[in-house]
């Protein structure tokens, strides 16, 4: 466990080789400071001034840049966005490679954080008249390419800290639809982290479930979300979309 200031712990999971990384909390403060508003304003300004400036340019020219800037199939794993999401501060004790030193220090990066954050004070937003309404019903999030089920798992912080008795008393459960393996585990491993003694989730009925997950074949969702009939149910894909 590492103090970031006198008021605020960082809580620690540990990784698959061993190596520990701080469980990302919106809440805190170096988080925060990793976000500022203005200047990424000012760089998605940028970007779009660069896209009009490509528009301008002779053929050829843009059909290099097109070819320069191609994607394929690949995707950026749950646990390098998890890195890019924690920022430069809480991820500063964290041995990386170059490229990924460069990037979570980025602007452009930012914008991971942002979302995260925005979508979870959304996901919070709704979830509480539901919890309010039906406090005998049982909890489930159905969490799609989510990886470290970053949102999820801060969903639920702001949950409790907005109002606490909303998650006692009632069954929760993560489940994580995905084909990485990697940022499940550790996701895992946050959430048995959180609900030891003194932690955020201690005392609560926290499960989360791991799953297989191919987009294509959309029926396991499905039957997943039959069998949970009568539970609250939210289905995110935070992790699995990008600007």
């Amino acid at each position: 466990m590492m103090k970031a200031n006198q008021d605020q712990r960082i809580p620690y999971a540990v990784f698959e080789n061993e190596t520990q990384l701080p469980i990302l909390d919106i809440t805190h403060p170096l988080f925060n400071a990793s976000i500022d508003e203005q200047a990424y304003h000012l760089n998605c300004l940028k970007s779009a001034r660069s896209i009009e400036s490509l528009k301008k340019m002779p053929r050829f020219i843009q059909n290099i840049f097109v070819k320069m800037s191609s994607v394929d199939n690949s995707y950026l794993s749950g646990m390098r966005t998890l890195v890019y999401k924690l920022g430069p501060e809480l991820s500063g004790g964290i041995k990386l490679g170059f490229r990924d030193k460069w990037a979570v220090k980025q602007t452009s990066f930012m914008g991971l954080r942002i979302r995260l954050r925005d979508l979870c004070r959304h996901q919070s937003k709704i979830l509480q008249p539901q919890l309010k309404q039906f406090p005998e019903r049982n909890l489930c999030f159905f969490n799609i390419a989510g990886g470290a089920a970053t949102d999820s798992i801060n969903t639920l912080i702001l949950i409790q800290e907005s109002d606490p008795e909303l998650l006692k008393g009632r069954k929760i459960e993560i489940n994580i639809l995905d084909i990485d393996t990697y940022g499940p585990n550790f996701a895992k491993r946050c959430i048995d982290v959180l609900k030891q003694p003194g932690e955020r989730f201690y005392g609560l009925d926290i499960t989360l479930n791991i799953i297989h997950y191919d987009w294509s074949q959309p029926g396991e969702l499905l039957k997943l979300s039959l069998e949970r009939a009568g539970w609250i149910q939210f289905c995110s894909s935070e992790g699995g979309l990008f600007e």
